[in-house]
């Protein structure tokens, strides 16, 4: 077979760019998004050789970011799952939603029912207030435990709006004053120390959130939410359902299990900061925003098959919106008489 591999980028004489989502001893199976289908093309060898090259493509993250491709056991072919969007359909939705992006009036009112943005930054300022600036540290250094939880109990009801009932209240279940929650607290204030922790830090915060009472269910918010609030710059949160169904949709494989774990944890954080380039024409500043991206992606319903296909005037305003995140994307990637190209 050659050059040809798993994850590399190939260009079709007809098809266009598209990847290499599974190899046979006489076939390959390709993923080319200018299709718009969720399905692979799957191409005979040798004959399928004389019209792909590997050399001189440019780099695409969002081609290669997608990665949850399975066997269909009735088409033998591979597909992504039947709710997947395209970029630019995911982004439509979004704009559907907030005209302006995320500098729409409606995006950032803290007065919105579901308001996620202002929610998360009030959080963050009331870490910064409360926590930031070394009072975690001391707080922690002087045994003052009851304190230090008390301050993170108000972090967390800051956004406890966003979550359902059930699953509020969590850090106020699993902190108290024994060992668990000061270690807890140690491996946490650890990974915040340095600007960019490595794997060694996440993987003693994950095994500290093991070890605390509470429900299976919580441990990635408990895991993960801190660390956003004290840096959206950096850190990401992992809430199970929508990380799940917003990855599967935008065709990311997380590799998922239920207890924090790096992998899963590391498949999050590529997806985030792929996502927070592509939505920065459209004003998104850092984490929280693709926060918000992802949870609109996870929870709008959508229909399988083309985008804005419904008949309805949702359906036309999700089209023209689509159109316009094309336009946005392709002026940013080679001026406005660039060629357009589907996600």
């Amino acid at each position: 077979m050659g050059d040809l591999a798993n994850g590399i980028l190939v260009q079709h004489a007809s098809f266009g760019v598209g990847k290499v989502v599974a190899l046979e001893p006489d076939a390959v199976h390709v993923f080319f998004p200018s299709a718009e289908k969720r399905y692979a093309t799957k191409l005979r060898l040798p004959t399928a050789r004389a019209f792909l090259r590997t050399d001189g493509i440019a780099p695409d993250p969002w081609l290669q970011g997608l990665t949850a491709f399975t066997l269909d056991d009735e088409t033998r072919r591979y597909a992504l799952a039947a709710t997947w969007l395209t970029h630019d359909q995911a982004t439509a939705q979004f704009i559907a939603a907030y005209p302006q992006g995320f500098a729409d009036p409606r995006y950032l009112s803290a007065k919105e029912k579901g308001a996620r943005a202002p929610r998360w930054r009030a959080a963050h300022e009331t870490w910064v207030k409360g926590l930031g600036q070394g009072q975690a540290e001391r707080l922690l250094a002087d045994d003052q435990l009851h304190e230090l939880v008390k301050r993170i109990v108000a972090v967390e009801r800051q956004v406890a709006p966003l979550w359902p009932e059930d699953e509020a209240g969590v850090f106020a279940e699993a902190l108290g004053d024994g060992p668990e929650t000061r270690l807890f607290l140690e491996r946490l204030l650890e990974l915040l120390s340095v600007p960019s922790p490595a794997r060694a830090r996440f993987d003693k915060l994950f095994a500290a959130t093991a070890a605390l009472p509470g429900e299976p269910e919580a441990a990635w918010v408990v895991a993960t939410l801190l660390p956003f609030v004290a840096e959206p710059g950096r850190h990401v949160v992992v809430r199970p359902g929508t990380a799940r169904v917003a990855a599967a949709k935008l065709g990311s494989d997380l590799r998922w299990d239920e207890a924090p774990n790096w992998a899963t944890y590391a498949a999050v954080r590529t997806l985030s900061s792929k996502l927070l380039e592509e939505l920065k024409p459209f004003g998104a500043k850092d984490l929280v925003d693709v926060e918000a991206f992802l949870h609109l992606t996870a929870t709008t319903r959508t229909r399988t098959g083309a985008p804005g296909s419904t008949g309805s005037r949702s359906g036309t305003r999700r089209a023209k919106a689509a159109r316009s995140a094309t336009d946005v994307r392709e002026r940013r990637r080679g001026g406005a008489h660039a060629p357009r190209r589907a996600r």
